[in-house]
């Protein structure tokens, strides 16, 4: 049971964004630094505030990372998917946590500790580098995001927002492309900066124009192209 469970984690973390390109038997070490943590839907993993004191990867589940205004309005930064980290800006600057990490799903994590990360980067320099990839990944993100808040009306915002998830989460369907992601309106409105309401009325002019659909909770793109001529300002 132990060795199978091993195996999971270590496939998980083969396949994750910041460990992909180690071997199995550094894997295997990395292992030994780190535990695995299940926590179910719902629950607050860490707020705003509280010490930065390790880096988590997703091994199955869905993460939201989000912070909430003093009067009560969400802010959706990201979601985490199975093969990516969070967590790792407060590890590796020994500040606070900048935001909010939610489970939308019960997610199994593998947590390292500051102590025992920086251990093994002392003896696998080349993950430096790696970690680097992803800060920069997440700072062009949440660049757009902000220029997009900014500078574009809502139609614009949202095809914006969708083609990010695209870009993130979309497969191939045919002519369209499924955003593997189950969004609540209101998920995705504290995604691109916009109330619930706006984000109903869109996607319900969208819908009637068959530019996109929505199946389980999933949104399609029926024509992409025509996403992106939105995208970019054009009426």
């Amino acid at each position: 049971m132990l060795a199978k469970r091993q195996e999971e984690i270590r496939d998980g973390l083969a396949d994750s964004d910041l460990f992909g390109s180690l071997f199995d038997e550094e894997l295997d070490e990395l292992i030994a630094y780190g535990a695995l943590v299940e926590m179910p839907a719902g629950k607050l993993i860490f707020q705003r505030g509280d010490p930065g004191d390790s880096l988590m990867i997703v091994l199955s589940g869905r993460i939201k990372i989000s912070n909430v205004s003093a009067d009560g309005k969400e802010a959706v930064l990201n979601f985490i998917e199975p093969g990516h980290c969070f967590g790792e800006v407060a590890m590796l600057d020994g500040r606070e946590r900048s935001a909010d990490a939610t489970c939308l799903e019960t997610s199994q994590m593998f947590v390292l500790k500051k102590k025992d990360m920086l251990a093994f980067i002392e003896t696998h320099p080349g993950i430096t580098w790696r970690i680097l990839g992803v800060l920069c990944a997440k700072l062009r993100r949440t660049t757009e995001m902000v220029e997009d808040s900014v500078l574009l009306t809502m139609a614009p915002r949202i095809a914006r927002g969708l083609l990010r998830l695209v870009r993130d989460y979309g497969r191939k369907e045919g002519d369209s492309v499924l955003i593997g992601l189950r969004l609540s309106q209101r998920e995705l409105g504290g995604y691109v900066g916009l109330a619930r309401e706006n984000i109903n009325r869109q996607l319900s002019a969208w819908r009637n124009e068959d530019l996109v659909s929505v199946r389980e909770g999933c949104i399609v793109i029926h024509r992409l192209g025509e996403l992106e001529r939105i995208a970019q300002g054009d009426s």
